[in-house]
């Protein structure tokens, strides 16, 4: 069976299809930063690989989502699910991380080649604690999104609301940053990189933007129309 594409491309499939491009060339450009990671601790939180790496998986989901199809395929619904189900899985594992005070080196072997010398930053190619729970938040809400159900949609909007609330705190405070410098040896008090937050509110638009592109008519409105045809 062929597969029938519309002509009309939704806002979400944009935003995902670009923020996945986006992210997929970030990547290997992290490579260059990695001598920095093991010399100090940042004194702001920088937009880390993982960070990137789930706001990609999270993308190619919402563009697979939105998909100028037709006729949805089990693939595509699969496929999607399997990301955001990956993303919910490391995303875990970090917030493990940081609540129980374990570590995982093997997930930083591909971002830190040399990661056991000594001077190696925790967590350096880690999301922090603020973007592990965004993350995890947007990817259930793709989890729990369905056109036809009205508890899901329902749930799906309170999931992508709660995962830009730490976007917005972090915006709010370097709003704040600009009319109160802090001291420079206070520590950073912001767990949300500038990129992480951009990254993030464009990416929870296009989220938001599948809802309103996915609504179903109403058929209580067109039926009495119908019967008072006929009966006239």
């Amino acid at each position: 069976m062929m597969l029938q594409v519309s002509k009309r491309l939704s806002y979400p499939f944009i935003i995902g299809l670009a923020m996945s491009v986006v992210c997929l060339i970030y990547i290997p450009q992290w490579r260059h930063y990695v001598p920095s990671a093991h010399q100090a601790i940042p004194i702001t939180p920088y937009l880390t690989p993982w960070t990137v790496v789930s706001v990609t998986a999270l993308s190619l989901a919402l563009a697979l989502i939105a998909a100028p199809f037709r006729t949805r395929p089990p693939i595509q619904i699969i496929l999607s699910k399997t990301l955001s189900i990956l993303v919910v899985c490391f995303s875990a594992v970090f917030l493990l991380e940081y609540a129980c005070g374990i570590r995982v080196p093997d997930l930083d072997i591909f971002f830190l080649p040399d990661s056991s010398g000594q001077r190696v930053t925790l967590y350096a190619a880690r999301p922090s604690p603020q973007s592990a729970t965004t993350s995890l938040l947007f990817a259930s809400s793709l989890l729990l999104f369905h056109p036809g159900l009205k508890w899901r949609k329902r749930a799906f909007h309170i999931a992508a609301l709660a995962a830009l609330a730490l976007p917005t705190f972090a915006c709010c405070g370097y709003i704040l940053d600009l009319f109160f410098p802090p001291s420079p040896t206070a520590a950073p008090r912001i767990g949300l990189s500038l990129p992480a937050v951009v990254l993030y509110f464009t990416f929870g638009s296009g989220v938001l933007g599948l809802s309103l592109g996915s609504k179903v008519p109403n058929p209580a409105v067109t039926r009495p129309a119908k019967v008072s045809r006929r009966f006239v």
